[in-house]
């Protein structure tokens, strides 16, 4: 059986729970070295990379705040001493928030669109960084939702962030 991404390093963020969890775990199967990535579900998080190892795949853990540029600036750094390269990068970390634009405030909105959409931007701007140089070929895949495109009347800081994903990735 042919592994399609033998030897490929993909970073995930949001990647202990759900949709991010389930993209490592394929990506591994698939021969990937997985970094693992999330800002508060640290344990979560190193029980994946534990799993993924067990299984006989290749994993890590780096605790990653989306929002916080030093972090990536850390984060790729370290990717590019351990592997030398980054091939692929799954922007996946997000929240969403319930409440129609009446309730929410505004510092709710901002931590929303810093989480999905600025934790977008900082990680394609350092990925790009370490892609280009590796001459191989390389990846970005920004998880946004159906709702960027439709809108949900009690979820506006939450259509407006994927909307916003959307938008950069084209």
């Amino acid at each position: 059986m042919s592994l399609r991404l033998k030897n490929k390093v993909a970073l995930i963020t949001g990647a202990a729970v759900g949709i991010g969890k389930s993209h490592a775990e394929l990506f591994a199967k698939e021969g990937a070295i997985v970094i693992v990535t999330t800002r508060s579900k640290i344990e979560k998080g190193k029980k994946l990379v534990e799993k993924i190892i067990k299984n006989g795949g290749k994993a890590v853990f780096y605790k990653l705040d989306v929002t916080c540029e030093a972090d990536w600036v850390k984060v790729m750094n370290e990717v590019v001493v351990r592997y030398g390269k980054l091939n692929i990068l799954v922007n996946n970390a997000g929240v969403s928030l319930a409440k129609n634009i009446e309730e929410t405030s505004l510092k709710e909105w901002n931590s929303l669109m810093c989480i999905n959409s600025t934790g977008v931007f900082l990680g394609s701007k350092y990925a790009i960084e370490v892609m280009k140089v590796n001459d191989e070929l390389c990846s970005i895949i920004n998880i946004s939702s159906i709702d960027s495109i439709v809108g949900e009347a009690e979820l506006p800081a939450y259509c407006a962030s994927k909307g916003a994903v959307t938008s950069l990735t084209k």
